[in-house]
């Protein structure tokens, strides 16, 4: 019995899903069956898991889901200090089984990503919107200012972040406070607007002097001896962009507009 014969029927279907969020090269795989499932090469495990009901409507925005998982999973820490840097998407896949029928073929059930975390008691909340919305909303538009528009390590910077990174391990953790040996290898500030990258997440720094290094918020997770990569960072300055990533092509300024509006005499910036 295939999967919309299942899906149709009032008596055959027993829906089976698997959640898959991802964010870069890390996964988070849960189903809501009571028993771990393997699918293309990837584990899912059982956890408590349920959503809302995916709706159909001519307004995108109105078609997102609420998934609501315990508080302590793994996924759920991501979002208790800070929202986590960079997209995490979801991708809910689903199947059905039933006495006496071969469990049909897993189908691609909704797709997304998670836009904000809400957490209430022993629960988190992760409110998700779909795909299709990122592609009705208008993006981000270039702006006439002095300092860079580009995003540090995008494409349209074009510095390749690598060259720019050095490793160490954690030597000390405190909130927000990370002290990291091989930071005092570059001058005070080299990091600031740059982040710091470990199998936890990632963080921006805020602040750096020696081995001392400030973050924008905690890093759940992030313990002494871990290993983690700190990437340089950017003011958006003409200067940054020749001294430290010799990188004057791409910029995304324009630095010798006039202070002065010539036609009201107001600061342009």
């Amino acid at each position: 019995m295939n999967y919309l014969t299942q899906e149709q029927s009032v008596h055959h279907g027993q829906p089976q899903e698997l959640y898959r969020f991802a964010q870069g090269t890390q996964r988070w795989l849960y189903t809501s069956v009571q028993e771990s499932i393997g699918y293309q090469s990837e584990t899912y495990e059982p956890a408590p898991i349920t959503r809302s009901q995916i709706e159909q409507s001519n307004e995108l925005s109105r078609n997102g889901i609420e998934v609501r998982v315990p508080r302590d999973l793994p996924l759920a820490a991501l979002f208790i200090a800070a929202p986590p840097e960079g997209v995490v998407s979801l991708t809910i896949y689903r199947r059905h089984t039933g006495p006496g029928a071969e469990a049909s073929e897993f189908v691609t059930y909704w797709k997304g990503r998670v836009m904000v975390a809400r957490l209430a008691g022993a629960e988190a909340t992760l409110k998700c919107e779909p795909v299709g919305s990122s592609l009705k909303r208008l993006g981000l538009r270039a702006r006439y200012q002095i300092n860079c528009r580009h995003v540090l390590y995008s494409s349209g910077c074009g510095a390749l972040r690598d060259s720019f990174r050095v490793d160490g391990s954690v030597a000390a953790v405190s909130g927000i406070s990370v002290q990291v040996a091989t930071a005092a290898s570059r001058e005070n500030g080299y990091f600031v607007g740059g982040y710091l990258q470990s199998t936890a997440g990632a963080r921006m720094v805020v602040a750096h002097a020696g081995i001392d290094l400030t973050l924008a918020a905690p890093l759940l997770g992030l313990a002494v001896g871990d290993p983690v990569q700190l990437y340089a960072g950017c003011d958006h300055s003409t200067s940054h962009c020749h001294k430290r990533f010799n990188n004057l092509d791409n910029f995304g300024g324009f630095p010798f507009i006039p202070w002065k509006n010539p036609f009201s005499g107001d600061a342009i910036v």
